[in-house]
């Protein structure tokens, strides 16, 4: 973590320029803060106000567990390309497992950095644990377990009302220069920030590859939702029960309707197509000693997936936001890459293998 001299900062509701900002030779807080995400790893920081969100869906409430927040500071970490191939393809996921729990760490700690400085400044300051929090009261054990999944504030929102990106079509929020391939993370604030603009440059190209290569049919490939934030329109597809995604990246399902490819997932249940009852299947599924891996893939602790080892942590699909990580040619070479790679199951040892792939390269396991 990299060290910052606060000495000389000066509150800048001391200063005439107005409230919520800071001054240190001349430079606003708004600045320092982009300058501190930027410098720990972020690709892309933005700032949005509470009003940008007041004809968004209630998780874009920056006020929902904490009625004093004015702004939200929010920023975007990249993945990185080079596991991409690998993960696909079905030669190893090993890449990518390291990838999810070192950047989610690095998303919170990038977070605190900012956070800190806030607070340094002498406001209120939260940061926002990325994943694996749901709202109050939830939960996923049976008889009635919740019938969605609803984070307490959506990171996706966030991003879209600071700037720092646009819905694609799958409703994931691509950045210039990294496309969806990213984390989202964020900070909230009663400082009265100001705030950014909305991202004027469409990145997605409504290829719909990300519908293509989503095993569990959770995106629409026609069918559009309309969301509102910052006085404009945003547009992505119309998804179908959050538990169908939530199953199959969690591992518990992941082949393909016509069976010839799927994601890293051995599982092998089936997805009802009633959305009203996936919460008790995964409630059921969660309790099968055969989903034991799947499981512990989808347990996290008080700070969320921050609480997920590393060794639980295994990472089965994540295919529409991996495959739209850069321009058209790559997309597609991906998605064949994917439908070429066959499906995971297991040896009598009860390692993972693939078979059936339509490539030369050999897999190795897991």
């Amino acid at each position: 973590m990299r060290h910052f001299a606060l000495a000389f900062l000066v509150p800048y509701k001391n200063s005439p320029e107005g409230p919520g900002k800071m001054m240190e030779s001349g430079k606003v807080l708004e600045d320092e803060l982009k300058s501190l995400a930027l410098m720990e790893g972020a690709i892309r920081v933005g700032i949005a106000r509470s009003e940008a969100f007041l004809e968004a869906p209630p998780s874009a409430d920056l006020r929902y567990e904490m009625p004093w927040v004015n702004s939200v500071v929010s920023f975007a970490v990249p993945l990185g390309t080079d596991w991409i191939e690998d993960y696909l393809g079905k030669v190893t996921r090993l890449g990518f497992k390291r990838v999810v729990f070192e950047n989610y760490h690095k998303v919170y700690q990038i977070g605190s950095v900012v956070e800190a400085r806030l607070k340094k400044a002498g406001f209120r300051a939260s940061n926002i644990i990325p994943n694996g929090v749901y709202r109050p009261g939830h939960t996923f054990e049976r008889p009635v377990p919740d019938p969605d999944l609803k984070p307490p504030i959506s990171l996706r929102y966030m991003a879209v009302g600071a700037g720092v990106g646009e819905f694609g079509w799958s409703g994931n929020v691509l950045v210039p220069g990294a496309w969806s391939n990213t984390f989202l993370g964020g900070v909230l604030t009663d400082a009265l920030l100001e705030a950014d603009s909305l991202l004027r440059e469409n990145l997605c190209t409504q290829c719909r590859i990300c519908v293509r290569v989503c095993p569990t049919g959770f995106m629409d490939m026609k069918e559009k939702t309309c969301v509102r934030i910052g006085g404009r329109e945003h547009l992505h597809n119309k998804k179908r029960g959050d538990y169908r995604c939530f199953i199959g990246c969690g591992g518990y399902v992941g082949l393909s309707k016509d069976g010839k490819w799927g994601s890293w997932s051995t599982g092998r249940n089936i997805l009802p197509e009633e959305d009203s009852l996936l919460p008790d299947l995964y409630a059921r599924l969660r309790e099968d000693p055969a989903n034991a891996m799947a499981a512990k893939n989808t347990t996290f602790g008080t700070r969320g997936i921050l609480d997920r080892s590393l060794e639980n942590t295994n990472p089965t699909c994540a295919h529409c936001s991996t495959v739209c990580s850069g321009p058209l040619e790559w997309r597609k070479a991906l998605m064949n890459s994917l439908f070429d790679s066959g499906i995971v199951t297991r040896d009598a040892q009860g390692r993972e293998v693939v078979a059936n792939p339509r490539r030369n390269a050999a897999p190795s396991t897991r």
